[in-house]
C-alpha cells in the first residue's frame, strides 16, 4: 500500500486522502502531520522513513526550501507542496501553481478584470502566473487594505469587464463584501460552507474542489510510484 502524507496546521478536514485513493483506485495509507507550530516538524529524513511522498499545506510551504533540489522556475515560486525522495536526495515542486494554470486558462478568466484576495503563499504563485501571462490584476489584502471581510469589489474595479475574484486567503477567512452581479468569485478553499453560502446568493461561486483535484493529480505524476 502506498504511503503518502499531508504536513499543515489544523488539516483534519483533509479530503487528500479520498482524491488520492480515487486517482490510484486503490487504498492508500495517509497520514495527517498535523503541527501548532514549525518547531515540532520532523526533519524530511524522519518523514520519509515513514512517507513514500509528501504534500504541504499552509503554513508551513517554506519550511524545507533551503533543503530541496527544484527546477529555477518553482523556486521563484518561493513555496513548495509536493516533495519526492531520490537516492536520498530531496526534490520540490509547486503542483497548485500547474493546477490553477490548467483551470485559468481553461476558463478563459483572461477575459475577466481580475482581483485577487490575500497575500500569502497561494496569492503569490497566482501573481506569478498572471505575470507570466502579462494579465493585469488587483490584489487586496489586510496588508494593503485593512479587514477585506466586507469589501466592496464594486468599488474597487477599474473596468466595465465581467470581474474574477480570486479568494486565496486561508481557511479561516470568510467574505461578507459585495459583488457585482457579473462576478465570479473563485475560492482556492474546497468545502467551504460559509463563503460558497453567501457568495452564491449574489454571484457565481467556484470551489475549490477541482484545484484540490488537479494539483493531487500533478503529485502523483511528481512522485512516480508505482502502486
Amino acid at each position: 500500500m502506498l504511503k503518502l502524507g499531508l504536513l499543515g496546521r489544523d488539516i483534519q478536514h483533509s479530503k487528500s486522502k479520498s482524491m488520492y485513493e480515487k486517482i490510484y483506485a486503490q487504498s492508500v495509507d495517509y497520514e495527517l502531520l498535523d503541527y501548532a507550530t514549525d518547531v515540532s516538524i520532523p526533519s524530511l529524513s524522519e518523514i520519509f522513513s515513514k512517507l513514500q511522498g509528501l504534500s504541504i499545506t499552509a503554513p508551513y510551504k517554506k519550511h524545507f526550501l533551503k533543503e530541496l533540489v527544484m527546477a529555477e522556475d518553482i523556486r521563484k515560486l518561493d513555496a513548495v507542496n509536493c516533495i519526492r525522495v531520490e537516492s536520498e536526495q530531496f526534490y520540490g515542486t509547486n503542483t497548485d501553481y500547474s493546477a490553477l494554470s490548467e483551470i485559468f486558462l481553461e476558463s478563459r478568466y483572461q477575459d475577466y478584470e481580475i482581483i485577487i484576495l490575500g497575500s500569502g503563499s497561494m496569492a503569490n504563485i497566482t501573481e506569478v502566473f498572471l505575470n507570466s501571462k502579462r494579465l493585469d490584476y488587483q490584489k487586496v489584502s489586510r496588508k494593503t487594505h485593512g479587514d477585506i471581510s466586507k469589501v466592496n469589489i464594486s468599488l474597487i474595479k477599474k473596468s466595465d469587464k465581467k470581474t474574477l475574484v480570486i479568494n486565496a486567503c486561508a481557511r479561516s477567512y470568510l467574505f461578507e463584501g459585495e459583488l457585482p452581479l457579473d462576478s465570479v468569485f473563485w475560492d482556492y478553499n474546497y468545502s467551504h460552507e460559509g463563503n460558497r453560502s453567501y457568495v452564491s446568493k449574489i454571484a457565481k461561486y467556484i470551489d475549490g474542489t477541482e484545484l484540490l483535484y488537479r494539483q493531487a493529480v500533478h503529485a502523483t505524476k511528481f512522485w512516480n510510484l508505482i502502486p
